[in-house]
């Protein structure tokens, strides 16, 4: 059984940081294990160190030194930020207030982008939206930079409201806000189906997964995924997510053809190397879906007559 804090180091020494962030950060919510917890507090603040996201590393570092004031490697690496902090005063506040700003502007992208494709307006929505994902690669990420922001009642906007009146921005002090999940997730399932409507089918399978990370219950973006597997010729993959799926019903808001022929077409393309029977039936099976939603699907027909020769599907 594979541990989570090993394998989080084990993407971090592979240089895969911005994974190992997220790997830490399951961690931290999946445990309360004292000694876990720094470590993973200490590793994630010590990434965020590298990368000069100083404020967020000073977070991080205190609250490893908090759950292991003994521990010397933490101790040693914030009185480092702290010395750096001493030792460049006018820099680090010219630097505070620019990533305040940065992190206000991303909000504003965020939010105008939600709130254009509310507005029938996909077209603009898209690059404000796309434009994030390069700072925030993964939810972890997104979720730690966008925290503790300051917003004076000036800059307050229609944008930052628009969030307030979602419970997507929670106060967490005086003139503090933090992004919530709920409206992270939202972000990324929104970006999702943005990157689907522009035959971005692999960047929509990533923003799918950063929204299931953030919460697991959202079964039915698994099913998306799928379909976009398939648009993206990813047979492997759309067969792997399959496997993950339950045998419940598909849920509701998924469109039922695109679902049934992206499974055959995928276990279709697996069989071809595999030659596995019950991976040939799930074909036909999925065929037969598909043509009884819509007898003129001819791909499918075609498909199905592969497998049955010259004999109808509906006399089968």
């Amino acid at each position: 059984m594979s541990n989570p804090i090993t394998d989080a180091q084990a993407l971090e020494a592979e240089g895969n940081l911005n994974e190992a962030i997220r790997a830490y950060d399951s961690v931290l919510n999946t445990t309360d294990e004292p000694s876990a917890l720094a470590l993973a507090n200490f590793r994630v603040g010590a990434i965020y160190r590298t990368w000069g996201e100083l404020f967020t590393a000073q977070r991080f570092l205190a609250k490893a030194h908090q759950l292991s004031p003994s521990d010397t490697a933490i101790r040693d690496a914030i009185e480092e930020l702290n010395q750096h902090f001493s030792e460049n005063r006018e820099s680090v506040a010219d630097e505070m207030t620019r990533k305040n700003s940065d992190q206000i502007i991303s909000l504003f992208r965020i939010a105008t982008g939600i709130k254009l494709i509310t507005m029938d307006k996909p077209v603009q929505a898209y690059p404000l939206l796309k434009s994030r994902t390069k700072i925030f690669p993964n939810a972890a990420v997104a979720k730690h930079l966008l925290t503790d922001i300051q917003i004076t009642e000036e800059e307050r906007n229609s944008a930052i409201d628009f969030l307030l009146e979602k419970d997507w921005l929670v106060s967490t002090g005086v003139s503090l806000y933090t992004i919530a999940e709920s409206g992270l997730s939202a972000f990324y399932t929104e970006l999702a189906q943005l990157h689907i409507d522009n035959a971005a089918y692999t960047e929509a399978v990533a923003c799918y997964e950063q929204a299931l990370w953030l919460n697991p219950s959202q079964h039915q973006l698994r099913y998306r995924q799928v379909i976009c597997h398939a648009e993206a010729e990813a047979w492997e993959s759309a067969v792997e997510t399959l496997s993950q799926l339950p045998t419940e019903e598909v849920p509701e808001g998924i469109d039922l053809e695109a679902y049934h022929t992206a499974v055959a077409q995928s276990y279709h393309h697996v069989y071809q190397t595999t030659q596995d029977e019950g991976t040939k039936e799930k074909v036909i099976e999925a065929c037969e879906v598909v043509l009884r939603l819509n007898k003129r699907a001819r791909e499918i027909s075609k498909l199905l007559g592969s497998y049955q020769g010259k004999k109808s599907w509906w006399r089968r």
